[in-house]
């Protein structure tokens, strides 16, 4: 039975541990670390086009008047490259996405909009492309969007793309913090190397991701003791508000408190039976214009 159109839910992610290992040779870094999805969403609704409009085989369309609207949309990329390679793609696509994942927050809120629109087309053209058909794509569009096709938690290797799945961290309740500032992921790294070139990035800053792992089944204050993220020193460089901004996730309760990806967003864990105090801390982060999530379920 023919589609006219497929919504598909978003979900974004963050990082319990995030590592360098080193500046490959074609400029990639070489990553360690460990991702989990957070049931925060963009919808993404990918509908069939028809006539004069398949003369432009995407669109793209959102509540989100900053997203971009052609290939710098990872969406849009998403989209291209399955309408250019099967012909199953028999009209055009138009693709609205509504924003919910602030931008430019370390979150993955692109990445899973790209993963998104890949599933969709997948549905919306009955395509049957197997998982490992739409990872290859998925890699091929930007280093978190392979882990974005499903949901879960995983250590992720190599430029980000090479997966191993592991059991999530359940035990909390999460609280995410956005102060409004963007850091696009290539400056992130750019400052990271600069640091790191100048002796500012301590050994100590890097995680053990093995140790980290264990963590996560054992309890909350065992994970707080394992959490880092290498790139909280090139974003707290570039915005040292930041430091402030995490000490305060843990002066308001939170037991564990880490930036995710690149930033700006930052999440804390409080213990079960802490709702309230979560709630607080919410509250407080709102009331400086800040945005804020609260989910008692930490995974999808």
């Amino acid at each position: 039975m023919r589609r006219d159109f497929v919504e598909i839910r978003a979900y974004c992610k963050i990082n319990l541990a995030l590592d360098i290992l080193r500046l490959r040779e074609d400029g990639y870094h070489e990553v360690e670390m460990i991702l989990q999805t957070i049931p925060l969403w963009d919808t993404v609704t990918l509908r069939r086009t028809a006539g004069s409009e398949w003369r432009k085989p995407v669109t793209i369309t959102s509540n989100a008047q900053w997203l971009p609207q052609d290939e710098k949309n990872t969406a849009y990329r998403a989209a291209y490259l399955l309408a250019r390679d099967f012909s199953r793609v028999d009209t055009g696509t138009e693709i609205h996405i509504d924003k919910k994942v602030p931008r430019c927050g370390g979150l993955g809120g692109s990445s899973a909009d790209a993963a998104a629109v890949l599933k969709g087309m997948n549905q919306l053209y009955d395509l049957g492309l197997s998982d490992e058909t739409l990872l290859q794509y998925a890699a091929q569009i930007g280093s978190d969007v392979p882990f974005l096709l499903r949901s879960g938690a995983a250590v992720a290797t190599g430029t980000g793309t090479e997966l191993r799945y592991i059991e999530p961290f359940r035990d909390g309740i999460l609280l995410l913090v956005n102060p409004n500032i963007d850091i696009c992921t290539p400056e992130a790294y750019r400052v990271y190397d600069f640091l790191e070139a100048r002796g500012e990035i301590p050994p100590g800053a890097h995680p053990d991701i093995l140790e980290t792992v264990r963590s996560m089944q054992q309890s909350i204050e065992k994970l707080s003791e394992k959490m880092k993220n290498v790139l909280e020193y090139p974003a707290f460089y570039l915005h040292p508000e930041l430091a402030e901004l995490k000490a305060s996730l843990l002066k308001h309760g939170a037991s564990a408190a880490l930036m995710s990806g690149s930033g700006a967003t930052f999440f804390g864990f409080f213990r079960k039976g802490e709702a309230q105090a979560a709630l607080q801390a919410a509250d407080f982060f709102q009331g400086k214009g800040y945005f804020t999530f609260v989910s008692g379920d930490l995974t999808m």
